[in-house]
């Protein structure tokens, strides 16, 4: 156990042995890689064209330098994880609040993006749904969700572990459509890239603000830092290999679905991956709907496998803090066989339905990296923080100071290109949050408890993200037990 203001985290079982490079790399690869670029692939070309490509190169190393406060952070706290946690040991529980209220705001906002994303996908087999119809989807999607979530964690564990390997699948054969398309059909492919900029680049902010949904996750990777050997080299290592792996398949992604379409299209559709891999099946004289049909289906699952782990990770978080008196009660009652916070989990469902029917996915997503990204600039002040108490747990990184204070900047930066009215909304949200803190200070009676059982939900909702990766590892401690032995 750490000191009161810390929680303990257990190894994740199945896995004694300590984690070397490779591990950790393919860990940084597996939370960042999910369903998020099934809804953000094409949005950038609304605002730069074919030159989005920039921007996902540029999300990239905005990701990888917040990642490495994350991971520094863990090497100096490796037994607490998350935002709440790191932030609160670095300047104490009323800054740790805010950056856990900001944490649970920007995830129940994303909340609704998925079944609008889920409908959009599903309505290539379903072409003349209506609104009713389409309203009856959602319904379906989030109470299904909700009930399995109500079920229990093995419940949707066990399903989550089948949707993590059909979210990769379908991606893999864009990309190697894409390459194919690229070296088979180079004028059609030209054609797609030219002009480069047609918009010009005064949209760059947002482009890179949307984009950037797709790469948050890799928080979720610094979880068993306490079990990788010789973490000061390890950790930045595997985050600079598994952040380099993790951009280039979005690169390669975007890139297929830029030279296969173009961008006035990619930059229309609402199953943009689906139309790419279409036309490039199309350009070869194949039938595109086979192409539409994989890539619409692997989007159905990932988006599905994504949002039953997002809906309990919310519902752990607001249990945490119902618990302590900061949120209603009701958010902190417990289904008496299963366990889970059965109201909080209704709450999310109702709410995730009826925001979808009112808001957009532009405005939803930017809106959540806003106050992600406010949880990202906490973060690597805590790292600086924490690296100036205890300079002994640095990592073994050029300059590491200069690169924390850019990921400090890429946290505000990603904030700062909200539109205006989200900022303000967000703002007053902060403000709200601030004021919720004041105002049921009195109604806590154990401080030490609270910051305690919020630094323990956060952790292990997202510990049981990461188990949902966890296929990676044992794949790849299979492969060595089954390979040839020096």
């Amino acid at each position: 156990m750490g000191s009161n203001h810390e929680t303990e985290a257990k190894a994740p079982t199945g896995f004694r042995a300590t984690l070397g490079l490779f591990d950790f790399t393919l860990l940084v690869v597996g939370a960042v890689i999910g369903a998020d670029v099934y809804v953000v692939a094409a949005l950038g070309a609304t605002y730069l064209g074919p030159a989005q490509l920039v921007a996902w190169l540029f999300g990239g190393v905005l990701a990888a330098l917040i990642a490495l406060a994350f991971v520094q952070c863990a090497a100096v706290c490796p037994r607490v994880g998350g935002t709440y946690a790191y932030t609160r040991a670095a300047f104490g529980p009323l800054v740790g609040f805010l950056a856990g209220w900001a944490l649970y705001v920007g995830e129940w906002i994303a909340l609704p993006i998925f079944p609008i994303a889920f409908t959009n996908y599903l309505l290539y087999f379903l072409p003349g749904l209506g609104s009713l119809g389409i309203l009856s989807v959602k319904f379906l999607f989030v109470s299904s969700v909700t009930a399995l979530n109500i079920r229990g964690v093995r419940a949707s564990g066990r399903i989550n572990d089948v949707l993590t390997v059909a979210k990769l699948l379908p991606l893999a054969l864009l990309i190697l459509g894409g390459v194919v398309f690229l070296a088979g059909r180079p004028a059609l492919a030209h054609s797609h890239l030219t002009p480069f900029a047609p918009l010009g680049w005064g949209g760059f902010g947002t482009a890179v603000l949307l984009i950037f949904w797709a790469y948050a996750g890799f928080e979720l990777a610094v979880l068993p830092a306490a079990e990788v050997q010789d973490p000061q080299r390890t950790l930045p290592r595997g985050l600079i290999l598994g952040m380099a792996i993790a951009t280039s398949f979005y690169l390669l992604t975007s890139l297929a679905v830029v030279v296969a379409l173009p961008w006035q299209t990619a930059a229309a559709s609402p199953r943009p991956l689906a139309d790419a891999s279409g036309a490039i099946l199309a350009g070869f004289g194949l039938p595109p709907a086979i192409g539409d049909v994989v890539m619409s289906l692997g989007a159905l699952v990932s988006i599905l496998g994504v949002f039953v782990v997002l809906t309990l990770s919310v519902a752990r978080l607001s249990y945490a803090m119902a618990a302590d008196g900061l949120f209603p009660t009701f958010f902190a009652r417990l289904d008496r066989r299963t366990r889970t916070p059965y109201l909080g989990l209704v709450f999310q469902g109702v709410s995730a339905l009826v925001i979808s029917l009112f808001f957009n996915l532009t405005n939803l997503i930017a809106i959540s990296v806003f106050f992600l990204g406010l949880c990202y600039l906490a973060t690597g002040l805590a790292a600086l923080r924490m690296i100036a108490r205890s300079p002994e747990g640095r990592l073994h990184v050029p300059y590491l100071r200069l690169l924390l204070v850019l990921a400090v900047v890429s946290g505000a930066y990603l904030s700062l290109q909200a539109p205006p009215v989200l900022i303000g909304i967000g703002v007053i949200t902060m403000l709200a949050g601030l004021g919720l803190y004041i105002a049921r200070a009195h109604a806590w009676q154990n401080r030490t408890r609270l910051a305690a059982a919020i630094a323990r939900d956060e952790q292990s909702a997202m510990h049981w993200v990461h188990a949902q990766e966890s296929w990676l590892l044992r794949s790849t401690h299979r492969l060595r037990r089954s390979g040839p032995r020096d």
